[in-house]
């Protein structure tokens, strides 16, 4: 996090801290989730970008953990929870950890094998590129990692390997979720 996220000021910093997020950036997913409802019925979720992994801490407090602590659970009705990052990050119950590139076809490979060829019923994304200090080209290098997402995603045509990685993982009609 950075210097300002640090400051005692921040209300998101000191809240995550409390409730044991790993990041200020998990109230983000539940905003979005508390406007869209986007976990409903969701069995297979995939996290790009996911460290240091408190939107995976999200989906797994708010689908595997209940799903794995109610009476009629068996474990293949589990959901199936993937993070993917170049970092390594620290193990979270319920989510399957893969360190990869999200742009190489072999980490797509790695999340199909994981959910036996089904597609994903969600895919979030929280990640931006390290920082320069220089407030334009951060934004245009994190505008550039958006759109690069986005288009692989939205744009069948394109050939590469982020949007095959969705393309195969997720399902038609499903959310993808990109800040």
């Amino acid at each position: 996090m950075g210097k300002a996220s640090r400051d005692k000021r921040d209300i998101y910093y000191r809240k995550a801290k409390e409730e044991g997020w790993r990041a200020r950036s998990a109230f983000k997913l539940l905003q979005i989730d508390e406007e869209f409802n986007i976990f409903e019925g969701v069995k297979r979720v995939v996290d790009l970008c996911a460290a240091p992994g408190s939107w995976s801490q999200v989906l797994s407090r708010k689908l595997y953990l209940p799903a794995k602590l109610s009476p009629d659970s068996r474990e293949g009705d589990l959901p199936l929870i993937v993070a993917i990052d170049l970092q390594p990050m620290a193990p979270i119950e319920g989510v399957i950890q893969v360190q990869g590139d999200i742009t190489n076809a072999r980490t797509a490979e790695v999340v199909i094998r994981h959910f036996d060829g089904c597609k994903a019923d969600l895919v979030v994304c929280d990640g931006a590129p390290d920082v320069t200090g220089l407030h334009d080209m951060d934004e245009f290098v994190q505008s550039q990692l958006i759109l690069a997402v986005s288009i692989q995603f939205f744009i069948y045509e394109l050939v590469f390997c982020l949007r095959q990685l969705l393309q195969y993982v997720i399902l038609d009609g499903s959310y993808f979720c990109n800040k």
